[in-house]
């Protein structure tokens, strides 16, 4: 069996609704252009979507048009988790009530605005059809107070203000029964806020429960049954086209020798970084903040796939969710038995989902722009770190090559920089996700992301700028890796040599932005 990752396939939150939401205004509205949804999961996009990989010379293989659309649409409506003593009188009978809902109705959309607020509730409500059930067990843990306690701490499920457990979704199914499932979308890019309100679209904070009731929800996620443990993890991970292959040894491990492997983000600050499918337990993953996405012209850390617009996005949220086959070139990393697209969701629900992304600004910041700050945009240009991080984006959107790969001069599509930066190229270069490249990450939205570099060393700017990182026995404060205890975080040593009230300068303008 295949464990696409922790929350199933890769996660991609909830406020306080209890039974519907509010009409858009701009629903009245009959002269609102209305928006025109083209065809998400079409060949000529998909050809000239995603970047080749390195070492392969190609890009990945995807899910036929024809093997995706002939798959059944899922369209249902979810609706809030919350803790048993916060739960409203009679919430989940009027749930059954109701019965069986459709997550997206689009004769009913008029207008953007109306798009978008339906984007937004497909990225809340969206949860992972496998997960869906209505076992004892699992729904008398989410309805008895003193279960949902005693496996809530600050490691794993989270509270919102509303009473809402972030991660969990209670769906009336297509049989009229009331399952409990994981979040699919919100799972991954909500933030649990100090004051108890949550950032959409900003990476995740907060994890999963170790309740044995939480991991019945996985049990039907397998796209690959009857698989050894060893074989699974390889084909969760393995890079068949590397002559290293780091994950190579493991392929024939027992379940046993690969806990440690399975441990979710080594060192790391809950649900902040973890191994995803196609990626690797030992070049782990953050998660990706989306706000301001639409500023930014490829997606993911490695560039896999471009940002051409909110179709884009939408695609991307169909491949990680509902449509990844795992083949690279002639490596078919799943066994033919395995269904790679069991349902798909209607293509207005992910491209009302990518319209909804696509009006993510990244918020305002609460540190002031004060003479400390002040003095710190000077360091910044004084340092010339917009040549990399031009303002108002405070990203050039290139790519960076990573150590040891040399960048083919043949795909225009690609705007590479010929700076280097040394960053760690593990997984550039020794995953399924590795492009050879690293893209230039905006800076917006520092002052609450939580960790930095793409696999998430440092947990601070103040570690980033450490000189201490570069030395073999730092203690990174963030993702570590497996039986890790020190290690470098090489690459990007500017701003290292600043003094320390420099770097307090430039650490405060950052946190402004």
């Amino acid at each position: 069996m295949v464990r696409l990752d922790r929350r199933g396939s890769v996660r991609l939150a909830a406020c306080g609704l209890v039974l519907g939401v509010a009409s858009s205004a701009s629903a009245q509205k009959t002269d609102a252009p209305e928006i025109v949804v083209p065809k998400l999961w079409d060949a000529k996009e998909l050809a000239t979507w995603a970047t080749p990989l390195a070492g392969l010379g190609v890009p990945p293989g995807f899910v036929s048009e024809d093997a995706y659309y002939v798959a059944p649409i899922d369209n249902l409506r979810t609706y809030p988790v919350y803790h048993p003593d916060r739960e409203p009188p009679g919430y989940r009978e009027a749930l059954v009530r109701r019965g069986p809902q459709p997550l997206i109705e689009p004769e009913k959309l008029h207008g953007e605005a109306d798009w978008i607020e339906a984007g937004r509730r497909v990225f809340e409500e969206l949860d992972t059809f496998a997960s869906r059930t209505d076992d004892a067990q699992v729904i008398a843990h989410f309805t008895n107070a003193k279960s949902v306690d005693a496996f809530r701490d600050q490691f794993h499920d989270v509270i919102d203000a509303n009473g809402v457990l972030l991660d969990y979704r209670w769906v009336v199914d297509r049989d009229a029964k009331l399952k409990l499932s994981l979040v699919s979308c919100a799972g991954c890019h909500t933030r649990l806020m100090p004051d108890g309100s949550v950032l959409r679209g900003a990476p995740s904070n907060y994890d999963l429960s170790d309740a044995p009731a939480v991991g019945k929800l996985f049990e039907n996620l397998n796209v690959a049954p009857g698989l050894s443990a060893g074989a699974e993890f390889y084909a969760e991970y393995g890079v068949p086209w590397l002559a290293d292959d780091p994950h190579l040894p493991l392929k024939g491990a027992s379940e046993s020798e690969l806990a440690p492997y399975r441990a979710d983000a080594s060192g790391a600050p809950p649900g902040a970084a973890f191994a995803r499918f196609n990626g690797s337990p030992f070049f782990a993953t953050r998660m990706a903040d989306l706000r301001g996405i639409r500023e930014r012209r490829y997606l993911d850390a490695t560039a896999t796939h471009s940002n051409r617009g909110p179709a884009d996005v939408a695609r991307y949220g169909i491949l990680v969710e509902f449509a990844d086959a795992a083949v690279f070139g002639p490596h078919h990393m799943l066994p033919a038995a395995a269904q790679p697209v069991r349902v798909r969701p209607p293509d207005e629900a992910m491209y009302a989902l990518g319209l909804y992304l696509y009006s993510l600004d990244v918020p305002k910041s609460p540190h002031p722009f004060d003479e400390l700050a002040q003095r710190g945009k000077v360091v910044f240009e004084d340092e010339a770190c917009a040549k990399c991080h031009a303002p108002p984006a405070y990203t050039n959107n290139k790519l960076i090559a990573a150590p040891g790969f040399e960048p083919p001069t043949s795909d225009a599509r690609l705007d590479v920089s010929a700076r280097r930066v040394h960053t760690d190229p593990g997984l550039a270069l020794k995953t399924r996700k590795g492009t050879g490249y690293y893209k230039v990450p905006s800076l917006r939205g520092v002052w609450y992301r939580g960790l930095f570099e793409h696999d998430g060393s440092c947990a601070s700017l103040e570690d980033w700028f450490d000189p201490k990182r570069l030395r073999a026995d730092y203690v990174p404060t963030g993702w570590r890796g497996p039986g890790v205890k020190t290690r470098a975080v090489p690459g990007h040593d500017f701003g290292l040599d600043l003094s320390a009230d420099d770097k307090r300068a430039l650490i405060a303008f950052l946190r402004t932005l």
